[in-house]
């Protein structure tokens, strides 16, 4: 049986802004363990209001809102430990780390345009290299290339997506 269209854009939004609310929780806490644990509390309570979402609003400012919330929530749980931070300074912070997570988003959008303008030889290469995790030896070695050219390739694709990216940035801000 299929969702209904407002579950299935939930759902969407939940997925694809889930790195940002992951930036938003780690920014915010001191302690990984801490930061997963708000994260995916945040998420239970995002899903137990996905009714209160309206489709038609930007998903992201009301997320960081229930994650800010719920950061909250766990300072007041956490009291007793030496390091904690005043519920003024997690606002101040908050506000900051909301906008550094949107241009976070905004930057890996921007990057997935500029990855689609790369030919198939250079998205291969940064591929085998930052997602396979092949060594640079070794993908020299697989190519026939030698590694001062693929480190120099490797470069020139970097700068060339870090321009195209400032470029998007730009002009869709």
């Amino acid at each position: 049986m299929p969702l209904p269209q407002d579950e299935t854009r939930f759902i969407e939004a939940l997925t694809r802004h889930q790195p940002a609310l992951e930036a938003f929780c780690y920014a915010n806490l001191a302690n990984r363990e801490d930061a997963r644990e708000v994260l995916q509390a945040t998420c239970v309570k995002l899903w137990q209001k996905a009714a209160d979402w309206d489709p038609g609003t930007e998903f992201l400012p009301w997320a960081f809102t229930v994650a800010r919330f719920t950061i909250l929530s766990h300072h007041r749980d956490q009291k007793r430990d030496r390091l904690v931070f005043d519920e003024d300074v997690v606002q101040a912070m908050a506000d900051d780390i909301e906008e550094a997570a949107t241009a976070f988003n905004n930057r890996r959008d921007a990057l997935a345009k500029c990855m689609e303008k790369l030919d198939q030889r250079q998205r291969g290469l940064l591929h085998a290299h930052y997602t396979v995790g092949q060594s640079l030896r070794e993908i020299a070695e697989a190519s026939g290339r030698s590694l001062s050219a693929v480190k120099m390739t490797l470069l020139r694709i970097r700068q060339q997506l870090s321009a195209c990216i400032e470029r998007e940035m730009r002009t869709n801000p």
